[in-house]
């Protein structure tokens, strides 16, 4: 778990790369990055472990080339500082006997942040200005590969290394990396620059598009992506994997003769950015911190292209991003009045596949999950309805769940299975509620509209309407008696084709629970 208060401090801006996107190669170029006084960086880490920081990441400029470092990392240590991330381009770390030092210092707590501008040589390089640059970060991969260090890997996007990025899932595997950052350009990191010099370093957007699928493919599945400051609409679909801002960060720089005052990293980061009065339509809006002022100027904003919910659903069909999609439907729960006692209806987006919702009322509440489709006390076309805390009573319950679907199906929410007694434990008996559950779990059935679902004599007996798509009709019941499961159904139209297709594919559903053996159905009959 990263720990909660995180603090990084740039140790000045010496640097041996001349990195074409970054203001530190150009300050040293001009003889303006200097040797960082160690002192006050020593009593700035003694604040910063008092005010209950736990993560330090030591950037720069290269930080190892300052001749304080050490003393740094030694205090880092002496101070319990849980996670000290070091940020660097590898040239000194590209001989192994350094890394042993900077390991028999800090062992487990270090991760290692390598500066690599491109995923082959000619991209690094190009990138970095510095013939032999990719060669020592290979070397230091291999050193921290061999040695079982933490590894991850960081790059700037820019027109000299973009093309390149397809490379990384070999490359990362090959040294065991375990996270891949890619951060859009900005352009106040940059240093002065020209007109021209920003021209050759941003790239376009979209042009990023394409790469960026190919690598991302390239990965195994779960490999940490992350894609910073990419508008969302760009890529919509590789959104999960896009990330603007981060964690409460406070940054100190520390060159010339002192350390600044600390600043809130991703408020600062926020500066030059800005978002055109379309985006507001865009289901990414709240979370998007929108484009570089910069970037405008150079390509326009005929690229950003507000996300509708079905947009995003037609590129995210495995509803990794669902409360997104539900965003609509999110506004209009918070403006619903559910039935009395309730008195109110509360929703939130509990994660990214999740949107909470909480009937409220004066003693007594109903919290609903609705997420992918798929089983559930009541399911939709594109999510499904569970309880996760109910109130005492089963009636209450169900007076909050029928409106709920009714509410729901108003708004043009297609019913996939309807809520019914089985929602409340104990409201049915437990081979029914089994049964109901792998129905819940299978549907929708193919042809078939699973209209509603009555229970009587005490939960014994459940009666499940279908109507077909081509006008049948028909009643499948569930039963149990002395611990004994019954059911069969009755065909209360002609047997239409759809109608028979959709039967026999509940009855498969009932004979057959997902990861269990086959067993029969028992007493089905017309």
């Amino acid at each position: 778990m990263e720990p909660s208060k995180q603090i990084e401090i740039q140790l000045g801006h010496l640097c041996n790369n001349r990195c074409v996107f970054c203001v530190s190669g150009q300050e040293t170029a001009l003889g303006r990055a200097l040797p960082v006084p160690v002192e006050p960086v020593l009593e700035r880490l003694r604040q910063a472990a008092a005010d209950g920081h736990k993560k330090l990441t030591l950037l720069g400029g290269e930080p190892t080339l300052q001749p304080g470092f050490l003393s740094v990392l030694r205090l880092a240590v002496e101070l319990g500082f849980e996670q000290i991330v070091v940020f660097t381009n590898g040239a000194k770390t590209a001989r192994a006997g350094y890394v042993e030092e900077l390991i028999a210092i800090a062992g487990p707590r270090l991760v290692w942040r390598l500066s690599l501008q491109g995923a082959t040589r000619e991209a690094h390089e190009r990138t970095t200005r510095k013939p032999g640059s990719f060669a020592r970060l290979e070397a230091t991969m291999e050193h921290l590969r061999a040695r079982h260090q933490h590894l991850t890997v960081n790059m700037c996007v820019v027109r000299s290394n973009y093309a390149s990025i397809t490379a990384f899932p070999r490359l990362l595997e090959r040294y065991g990396a375990r996270q891949l950052h890619l951060d859009m350009v900005r352009p106040m990191d940059a240093g002065q620059r020209t007109e021209e010099e920003y021209a050759d370093m941003l790239p376009r957007y979209s042009d990023l598009a394409a790469p960026l699928r190919e690598m991302i493919a390239g990965f195994p599945e779960g490999f940490d992506v992350n894609i910073g400051n990419l508008p969302y609409c760009i890529a919509p679909e590789l959104a999960p994997y896009i990330h603007h801002d981060g964690e409460l960060t406070e940054t100190v720089a520390a060159d010339g003769d002192g350390l600044s005052r600390p600043w809130d990293k991703y408020f600062v980061k926020r500066r030059d950015k800005f978002k055109p009065e379309s985006c507001q339509r865009c289901v990414f809006y709240e979370r998007c911190s929108g484009v570089f002022e910069k970037y405008e100027q150079l390509y326009g904003l005929t690229e950003l292209q507000p996300v509708s919910a079905a947009a995003l659903r037609a590129v995210d069909p495995r509803g990794r991003l669902l409360a997104l999609q539900l965003r609509p439907l999110t506004e209009r729960l918070r403006t619903w009045t559910p039935p009395a006692p309730f008195e109110e209806a509360r929703v939130w987006e509990a994660s990214d596949r999740e949107l909470l919702l909480e009937l409220r009322g004066a003693e007594q509440g109903l919290r609903l999950s609705l997420t992918s489709p798929g089983g559930g006390v009541a399911g939709f076309e594109h999510f499904s309805v569970h309880v996760v805390t109910a109130p005492p009573s089963a009636a209450l319950t169900q007076r909050g769940l029928s409106a709920l679907v009714e509410a729901l199906q108003g708004w043009g929410e297609a019913l996939v299975h309807p809520p019914g007694a089985d929602a409340v434990a104990g409201g049915v008996a437990r081979s029914i509620a089994a049964r109901l559950g792998r129905l819940r779990a299978r549907a929708p059935f193919t042809g078939l509209i699973w209209e509603r679902l009555d229970v009587s004599g005490d939960g014994a007996r459940a009666e499940l309407s279908f109507k077909s798509t081509d006008g049948g009709a028909a009643v499948l019941w569930l039963g149990e008696a002395q611990r004994q499961a019954s059911g069969g159904y009755r065909v209360l139209s002609e047997a239409t084709p759809a109608l028979v297709a959709g039967l026999g594919s509940v009855l498969q559903a009932l004979r057959v629970a997902p990861g269990a053996a086959r067993e029969p159905l028992s007493s089905a009959q017309k």
